[in-house]
């Protein structure tokens, strides 16, 4: 509707501009009119040629004063070549777009097509998995119910067995308990005969010697000491063995030749074997020398063998030489009896203070050492011959070791 009014007024206006240089040109020419010098002919020519170049100016003037598109049209075409340009090479660039996405869009849809069959068949392979998963779901329901029933019986049994097992584990405490009471028992039992045994044989010993006693052929008493020997203590075991064995060997000789026996091959000492390895073994660990004293068992009579003990002590250094045993100040008293009563009690207390000190004395007598009679006479003689208070004093002529045996020399001072 626009356009046609336009159009309408445009005529309109052309027609009046028309009438209007036509009335002009008229007039122009009837009054012989001239413009510029001009004949009245070419005037009235001029009018109506300027007449039209108005219409025409007017017409675009109005055009273009009413219509934004006329003034595009007229003055911003090569604008719109160049936009027209553009737009036809996006129009280009848009169709080839339009092209690849037609392509991908095919390609798509292949796939959509593809993918519509696979999941049509996923949805078949479905319907047939629940189906199988709905009969599964109902065997797994019977048997975790069955699952259950086992459990619970499994419990039931399981606390049964954890009560048979308690009660077997008290069973095997008590029977371990019985057999701990049986081995010592057995144990007890063994040492109890071995015990036995060993005193049926010192009994029947013991019987023997008192016989011996009676008849007065006894020629070793109990405890007397066949043999005394100092070794070296931590050597290997075989050569502990040895050195033992060759002692009991001189101690087995000194026996024959006591009882004049002339076939030294005969085996007189009789020595258990348990002592000897005991003995043997305890030399070996010991770290300085030790002192080896056969002893008789028992009382031994002429024709059977002396059952000997094997003991052991270390030996150490007990007194230097020419140092004081014992000092002791005593009255000498007035006649001979009462120094040498005064004499033999001092060498009493001389013999406990070495035994007291360490030095080994001998088993029958207790003492420690022996003084020959020549030197008692003369300790006794030099004593009688003061009257009144003297000092004694009981000095080592060498050094003294634990076995002995004590060399001492009575020294009498007058006070």
């Amino acid at each position: 509707m626009y356009g046609l009014a336009l159009i309408a007024v445009l005529a309109v206006m052309g027609g009046i501009i028309a009438y209007i240089g036509d009335k002009l040109g008229t007039k122009i020419g009837k009054r012989k009119l001239t413009i510029f010098g001009l004949r009245p002919k070419h005037t009235s020519i001029l009018v109506t040629i300027v007449t039209g170049i108005v219409i025409a100016a007017s017409t675009l003037g109005v055009l273009s004063l009413v219509s934004q598109d006329v003034r595009t049209a007229l003055f911003g075409m090569e604008a719109l070549k160049a936009q027209l340009t553009g737009l036809t090479q996006e129009v280009s660039a848009k169709n080839s777009e339009l092209e690849a996405s037609r392509a991908e869009l095919e390609a798509k849809t292949k796939e959509y097509a593809t993918l519509t069959a696979k999941i049509q068949e996923t949805s078949a392979k479905l319907t047939a998995v629940t189906g199988e998963l709905a009969s599964v779901t109902g065997e797994r329901d019977r048997i975790t119910q069955a699952l259950a029933q086992v459990q619970h019986d499994y419990t039931l049994a399981q606390t049964d067995l954890n009560k048979a097992q308690g009660e077997i584990a008290s069973l095997q405490a008590t029977k371990a308990e019985l057999d701990d009471r049986v081995a010592s028992l057995n144990e007890s039992k063994s040492q109890l005969q071995k015990d036995i045994d060993e005193l049926n044989q010192v009994a029947a010993v013991l019987d023997q010697n008192l016989r011996a006693v009676r008849q007065g052929n006894v020629i070793y008493q109990a405890g007397e000491v066949l043999s005394t020997t100092v070794i070296k203590g931590g050597r290997p075991p075989e050569e502990t063995t040895a050195t033992l064995q060759q002692i009991l060997y001189d101690t087995n000789q000194a026996i024959l030749n006591r009882l004049g026996i002339t076939d030294k091959t005969q085996q007189a000492l009789l020595i258990r074997q348990d002592n000897f390895a005991k003995k043997a073994e305890q030399i070996t660990a010991a770290k300085e020398d030790v002192i080896v004293r056969v002893s008789a068992f028992g009382n031994s009579v002429y024709g059977e063998r002396v059952p000997g003990w094997i003991e052991i002590f270390p030996n150490r250094l007990i007194y230097a030489a020419d140092e004081v045993v014992y000092s002791e100040i005593v009255d000498a008293g007035a006649t001979s009896q009462q120094a040498e009563e005064v004499v033999l009690m001092f060498l009493q207390r001389v013999n406990a203070k070495a035994v007291q000190q360490g030095v080994l004395r001998d088993p029958l007598r207790g003492s420690v050492g022996a003084m020959s009679g020549a030197q008692l006479y003369d300790v006794v003689n030099k004593v009688k011959r003061h009257n009144g208070p003297v000092e004694l004093t009981a000095v080592t002529k060498t050094a003294i070791h634990t076995s002995g045996p004590l060399e001492i020399e009575i020294r009498v001072r007058d006070l």
